[in-house]
């Protein structure tokens, strides 16, 4: 008799020896004209998040594997529910909004998300003045090895840097924080560009994140930066208010501060501007939580 392998429940056949048992589990007489597929798993929520660095890194660096970021933490939460879900990350240091535009094609079109989380403005409200490409330069962590270039770098270009670095944060105690007022408004053109060009591809669920302003750590070097997220947070949230859809959604993060930090950024982002991964989970969580309400709307997504 014709046998044919058809899907097993999640994990029967990835235990630690396997059996003849869990072997057969997957394996049953092939029946002319019966429904092969009557147990065939449901799709997974596919997920993409992207954004600069607050997306992929936790504070402090260098913990064990199980410090997980938010997008893996959306992972975990809805595994643990009993939803199949793949998630993808693109997480680029000081990425800026208008870099995302150049490449959402190669990342979505082809992969076709559910839902995806944006997290950007950060980048913009960081600097009074200093050049992106400046800063990424010295900061680069793609720098090559070699004496030279390790020596013009420790030399030349890190107290180079520095000494812009100070020239700004006392600018920045004096000037006009917000006076460069039109970057705000291109940062939320742009992620209003994207959305629609996504929407109108796929039709995903949209979060755009709330931004943080840094902790005590960076509050010296950036003086002026809590005044421009402030800013820059109103100027998103309206954005997607004007939106007036609710698959696209404005994801507040102070609240969730507040309630599992005690509103104390110091302690939800020690190193100054990344989470922790305790404040990584809570994020992930709450944004499983909204997916997979979202998720049973939806005919292709149901579960159960």
């Amino acid at each position: 008799m014709p046998f044919v392998l058809v899907p097993a429940p999640v994990g029967s056949v990835l235990a630690a020896s396997l059996s003849d048992s869990s072997i057969q589990s997957c394996i049953r007489p092939y029946t002319p004209g019966g429904d092969i597929m009557a147990e065939a798993l449901p799709l997974p929520i596919r997920i993409l998040v992207k954004g600069a660095s607050t997306v992929g890194t936790a504070s402090p660096m260098g913990g064990p594997r199980t410090d997980f970021t938010f997008p893996r933490a959306i992972e975990a939460s809805l595994l643990a529910a009993g939803r199949p879900v793949e998630v993808r990350t693109i997480s680029v240091a000081s990425e800026r909004t208008k870099d995302t535009l150049r490449h959402w094609e190669r990342e979505m079109v082809g992969y076709s998300p559910d839902v995806v989380v944006l997290v950007y403005g950060h980048y913009e409200t960081i600097h009074l003045m200093l050049p992106w490409w400046l800063e990424r330069h010295a900061n680069s962590l793609r720098s090559r090895p070699g004496r030279i270039r390790e020596r013009y770098r420790k030399v030349l270009l890190r107290p180079f840097w520095m000494s812009l670095a100070k020239l700004q944060a006392k600018l920045d105690t004096t000037l006009d924080p917000n006076i460069r007022k039109s970057r705000p408004l291109r940062v939320a053109a742009d992620l209003e560009k994207l959305i629609g060009r996504i929407r109108f591809m796929h039709s995903p669920l949209v979060f755009v994140f709330e931004l943080q302003p840094p902790a005590k750590r960076f509050r010296s070097w950036f003086p002026g930066m809590t005044a421009r997220m402030a800013v820059m947070n109103k100027t998103i949230a309206g954005m997607v208010e004007r939106q007036d859809s609710p698959d696209i959604r404005y994801f507040r993060t102070t609240e969730l501060i507040a309630e599992h930090a005690g509103g104390d950024l110091d302690l939800a982002t020690p190193d100054g501007f990344h989470y922790t991964p305790e404040m990584h989970r809570v994020i992930g969580t709450e944004l499983a939580t909204a997916i997979m309400e979202w998720a049973d709307t939806q005919e292709h997504l149901k579960h159960g």
